[in-house]
């Protein structure tokens, strides 16, 4: 007596849906489930995050800045959380572990397999984050002009997040594998130290922009500057409609430059690169 083993393959509606594009949508949930931390190590890792935004706002309310500063802060903050790209890191590593070989063997570009694997990462961790510190919210309450909430600001500011999210990655991309150009990883660790560094303030984060000298010479024109700074000025009411339309347009430029420089970085790593098969 024989037993058939042998069972007809049914796919699931996703997947007949998604075809051949499904690999993405399993790399996605295989990123984001790889990449969790659990709620305690979740909570410990957003306490610094917290305390820092409470410690900035502190020091501009106790100094009478206006409840737009405030506003710019807190909301600002809350945005570039859920926009926030951190793989630097994680590509440098794999670059000198040469776990990257991993990758550049797959038969997808490297760069979007890079982009699918950030979403996974950050994809709940970024809200979790964003949610975290609605705590500072609560805080400053009073301080917020809630006036700026609408459904207008609204429409215009939740699509700027997939662009300063798309920008912030190019650029984290470009940092992480110029670690193929450093026989040196502390040299390496340096460099992101002071991206980390410089980020911080010329995000906005820290300090709204227009406070800064040179910003309208040259830090409004930065791509950092599309990652808090234009979208809370068109959630605050300040930009007008055609101003709104440059936004959009230069995030987009921005994002389109930062992809062709990531590609050349990773053409001349390339060529640095010594890892066992390529």
């Amino acid at each position: 007596m024989t037993t058939n083993l042998t069972s007809t393959f049914a796919p699931t509606r996703l997947q007949k849906l998604l075809g051949r594009n499904y690999k993405w949508w399993y790399l996605f949930k295989f990123s984001s489930a790889s990449t969790g931390t659990g709620l305690y190590g979740f909570l410990i890792s957003q306490f610094s995050d917290i305390i820092q935004v409470l410690a900035i706002v502190y020091i501009w309310v106790i100094n009478g800045s206006s409840k737009e500063i405030i506003t710019y802060l807190i909301i600002g903050r809350i945005f570039k959380a859920l926009s926030d790209c951190c793989m630097a890191e994680i590509i440098a590593l794999e670059i000198v572990s040469g776990k990257v070989s991993n990758y550049l063997l797959l038969p997808s570009e490297f760069i979007f397999l890079q982009f699918i694997r950030e979403i996974g990462r950050r994809f709940v961790y970024n809200l979790g984050r964003a949610g975290s510190l609605l705590i500072s919210i609560f805080i400053f309450f009073s301080y917020i002009d809630f006036k700026f909430l609408n459904s207008n600001s609204l429409l215009f500011t939740l699509p700027l997040i997939v662009i300063s999210f798309i920008g912030s990655f190019f650029m984290e991309f470009i940092l992480g594998f110029s670690a193929s150009f450093f026989n040196d990883k502390r040299n390496y660790s340096g460099l992101t130290r002071a991206y980390a560094g410089v980020i911080g303030v010329l995000s906005g984060v820290l300090i709204p922009l227009d406070k800064l000298p040179f910003y309208k010479e040259v830090i409004q024109f930065l791509p950092t500057s599309w990652w808090l700074h234009h979208p809370m000025q068109i959630y605050l009411g300040k930009y007008s409609p055609l101003e709104t339309l440059y936004v959009f347009l230069g995030g987009i430029a921005w994002c389109v430059v930062l992809y062709f420089l990531a590609k050349w970085v990773f053409r001349m790593g390339l060529k640095r690169n010594e890892s066992v098969g390529l």
